[in-house]
């Protein structure tokens, strides 16, 4: 994937509840905006809640989580 496909994908994801994974560590939270060279998101570290502003150059994955109430049949 190019790096323009990744910020028009990452794009769609802005207000959503998101998993990223850095070469770093894995990160949770909402994705606040995306850049062209980094992200913002909001997340909790050690119970604070921040905003977190991750390099492009580190991410290996970017995933949507999904929320809300499982229904099992």
């Amino acid at each position: 994937m190019s790096i323009g496909n990744f910020l028009s994908n990452a794009h769609r994801l802005v207000g959503q509840e998101v998993e990223v994974i850095t070469t770093e560590g894995t990160y949770t939270g909402t994705l606040l905006s995306v850049g062209s060279d980094s992200l913002v998101m909001q997340t909790r570290i050690r119970g604070r809640n921040v905003r977190l502003i991750i390099r492009l150059a580190l991410i290996v994955a970017l995933f949507r989580l999904i929320t809300g109430s499982r229904r099992i049949f």
